[in-house]
């Protein structure tokens, strides 16, 4: 293998594992003070208040999902040694997907909780608003 192919294999890799480490970090939803859902919706005092409790929780969640799975350099070791390695790369593969998803579950479960704090008419405009952003 050449060493540019190398060098792309590698970054590729470190890139993945990145998006993991990224996926687990709070950036997963935007505060509510800076959600621009937020601020259209025109939302009260006691509503903001909540959402940002609901945002706290998301948070703390996501701190805890669990990498220990993920092995530091795992697929690395494996392009690195130039020998396939069957099981490393797949338990790393789903080590990577086992934290993405649980991210996943948290951020729906935000968003799902935020819609509850919402007046029926604020979910028909964010409706409407997701119906025109599908459009445009």
């Amino acid at each position: 293998m050449n060493k540019l192919t190398r060098i792309a294999l590698l970054t590729a890799s470190l890139i993945g594992f990145t998006g993991v480490a990224q996926a687990a970090t709070t950036n997963v939803a935007p505060a509510p003070s800076q959600d621009p859902i937020v601020q259209h919706l025109k939302l009260s005092n006691d509503q903001v208040a909540k959402i940002k409790s609901l945002h706290d929780d998301m948070v703390k969640n996501v701190e805890k999902v669990s990498t220990k799975d993920v092995k530091d350099g795992a697929i690395i070791d494996v392009i690195s040694s130039g020998k396939w390695n069957e099981k490393a790369v797949k338990n790393q593969l789903e080590a990577f997907s086992k934290v993405e998803q649980q991210t996943r579950y948290y951020r729906v479960k935000y968003y799902f909780d935020v819609n509850q704090v919402l007046t029926p008419e604020q979910r028909k405009q964010v409706q409407d608003d997701l119906i025109q952003s599908v459009t445009e």
